[in-house]
């Protein structure tokens, strides 16, 4: 059905130039590919497993956003260097700051887990390509109806996966918050509360008082190597670590941004 109404799509869309837009990490840039699906692919400026938080650019990544028509990323403080670029692009350039649009500036920018953030994060972006590129308004509309159809139907199984029984994790930094506010869960602590914060002696007693009185079964972490302070605590409290970046890839014919929901699925259940 999917493959059916791309086609249709496709067919009617007229052979005009797409615009070129770029995305500033990976969660947006497959968020952004759905959505622009049979038109263009979006560029990527932090690619793999680089740190947003601790990027460097490079001339090459100016020139990408200088050509750019449209940018999109996260939020000025959580990609690295990305508080100068927005002073720095042309008055050409579109810009699209996700945070602020979702009403949720200086907030935690993890918003790519929250099925309620994303379903608004999917209008946005479409509206704001639609202004862009009307010529393809046919396209972003069933790309994004279609995304957000799949991201309700997780959201509606993951509920009711978690309806009975909860994992027990801990998070290596505060990344699930919004995940948990939409699905009525919490971790049971954070090793750090923020990504570049590396511990000390207050986080060492609070977290020795919060596992000694709620144990968990995993630590749940985006990094490939977590801190070593995470690290001491998964083998003081025999923690076992499942790292989301290292989950391997889905079903090939999925969204990317899809198969990104299902490994935090898919690492959730080995906290049990």
């Amino acid at each position: 059905m999917r493959l059916c109404i791309l086609l249709l799509c496709l067919h009617s869309a007229t052979l005009t130039a797409a615009p070129r837009v770029v995305t500033s990490i990976a969660p947006v840039f497959e968020l952004t590919t759905a959505i622009m699906t049979g038109v263009a692919e979006p560029g990527l400026i932090i690619e793999g497993d680089a740190s947003a938080h601790h990027f460097a650019f490079k001339p090459s990544h100016m020139r990408s956003l200088q050509q750019a028509d449209l940018v999109i990323w996260i939020d000025r403080h959580f990609e690295a260097g990305f508080s100068r670029v927005a002073d720095t692009l042309p008055s050409s350039t579109r810009q699209l700051e996700l945070l602020p649009a979702l009403g949720l500036e200086g907030g935690d920018g993890h918003i790519w887990y929250s099925p309620r953030l994303l379903l608004r994060s999917i209008q946005i972006i479409r509206d704001t390509l639609l202004t862009l590129d009307p010529m393809h308004q046919n396209l972003y509309q069933a790309n994004a109806d279609l995304l957000m159809q799949d991201i309700r139907a997780w959201r509606h199984e993951t509920r009711r996966r978690w309806q009975k029984r909860q994992p027990r994790f801990v998070t290596d930094h505060n990344f699930t918050t919004y995940f948990e506010q939409d699905f009525g869960f919490r971790s049971i602590a954070t090793v750090h509360d923020q990504h570049d914060d590396h511990g000390g002696i207050k986080d060492l007693k609070r977290l020795d008082n919060t596992l000694g009185q709620f144990p968990a079964a995993c630590l749940l972490t985006l990094e490939t190597t977590p801190s070593t302070l995470a690290r001491s605590f998964t083998r003081k409290y025999d923690l076992k670590i499942v790292s989301l970046s290292l989950e391997p890839p889905g079903d090939p014919d999925q969204p990317l941004i899809l198969q990104r929901l299902t490994r935090l699925t898919t690492a959730l259940e080995e906290c049990i």
